[in-house]
């Protein structure tokens, strides 16, 4: 398999990077403006997870038919960004990925047999309460862990 860097290089000063990620979720938030873009949950084989966006632009028809769900990509050429505070994000890393007009996504074989599951819906990371937000790692998955009542 080809050279490539893992989630947890990434920082803000490169769009030239190339992951292999696979789409743990994918789903379209519209924005204040009327407009919706594509948000996705993404992960790779170290277990890492981060937020992405395609924003609702001309080249966003180009991701379209071939995204989805489960499937292992080559992900390249996009931005990283520090999260906006407003934004809802749903993975704790550091940094959020953009795509840009140059971003290129091509399908590859399965990575690793991870499954990732968290077993956690975005509106309860969205609700939360501060004592709520204890995240807790381990055996390739995060979780949001707080006291049933």
């Amino acid at each position: 398999m080809e050279p490539h860097h893992y989630l947890s290089d990434l920082n803000v000063h490169s769009t030239r990077w190339l992951v292999h990620v696979k789409i743990l979720s994918m789903w379209k938030e519209p924005l204040v403006n009327g407009r919706v873009e594509t948000r996705m949950i993404l992960a790779d084989e170290k277990a890492n997870r981060i937020d992405a966006t395609i924003p609702n632009r001309y080249y966003n028809w180009n991701f379209q038919a071939y995204l989805k769900p489960g499937l292992w990509f080559r992900l390249s050429d996009f931005e990283v960004l520090r999260p906006q505070e407003k934004k809802t994000r749903y993975c704790c890393f550091p940094v959020v990925i953009k795509c840009i007009a140059d971003t290129t996504m091509w399908p590859i074989s399965v990575v690793c047999p991870y499954s990732f599951y968290d077993f956690v819906y975005p509106e309860t990371v969205e609700f939360a309460q501060e004592d709520e937000k204890e995240f807790v790692t381990g055996k390739g998955f995060s979780s949001l862990i707080f006291t049933v009542r």
